[in-house]
């Protein structure tokens, strides 16, 4: 990927910058369907009230209508608490430095330092370094762009996806990461 190189930037990721691209992640692929689960569970909710106004002595209902507005509110929790776990490991990784170099073809994203090193302890419990990752390469047909404000966030499919942040980037650079798909 040395050849025909559009764009090679390195970047750090602030942790508020992250939280707006995962939000970003979740509204285009999971805050959907929690919002169509948590519609369905309030009026299954509102019919076991109405039910249970209409026959008190219905114990059932009472029941039923406290698991449905249970399972409304799991259905609305999730997501956030969600968002709160990765925004609390994100910062607490540290200002780790990341390389996006985008070709004609493919999209290459990998981690350049890592502080601290990146340990793993043996089962007898010594430090060991490892190794950084190695360059993950996404052909730029499967990759998906979506513009935030203040970050893109790369995707390919539901399973993986990259926040880049707009602060330190160029207008062309810019306009590279918009055409991107088109």
């Amino acid at each position: 990927m040395t050849e025909n190189i559009k764009l090679d930037r390195e970047y750090t990721l602030p942790p508020e910058t992250f939280r707006e691209g995962y939000l970003a992640y979740q509204k285009k692929f999971l805050l959907r369907r929690s919002y169509i689960f948590m519609a369905l569970f309030l009026i299954l909710g509102a019919d076991m009230a109405f039910a249970a106004v209409k026959e008190p002595t219905n114990k059932l209902a009472y029941v039923l209508m406290f698991i449905c507005l249970a399972f409304a509110f799991k259905m609305w929790y999730d997501p956030r608490k969600a968002r709160k776990e990765m925004a609390s490991t994100f910062s607490e990784m540290g200002g780790q430095v990341y390389r996006l170099r985008i070709d004609g073809e493919n999209a290459e994203i990998s981690t350049v330092s890592s502080s601290p090193v990146v340990e793993a302890f043996d089962e007898e419990g010594n430090a060991q370094e490892e190794d950084l990752p190695e360059p993950t390469v996404i052909p730029l047909g499967s990759l998906t762009v979506i513009e935030a404000e203040s970050c893109f966030l790369l995707c390919q499919g539901r399973e993986m996806f990259y926040i880049v942040p707009k602060a330190e980037m160029t207008g062309e650079e810019l306009e590279i990461l918009r055409n991107i798909g088109k």
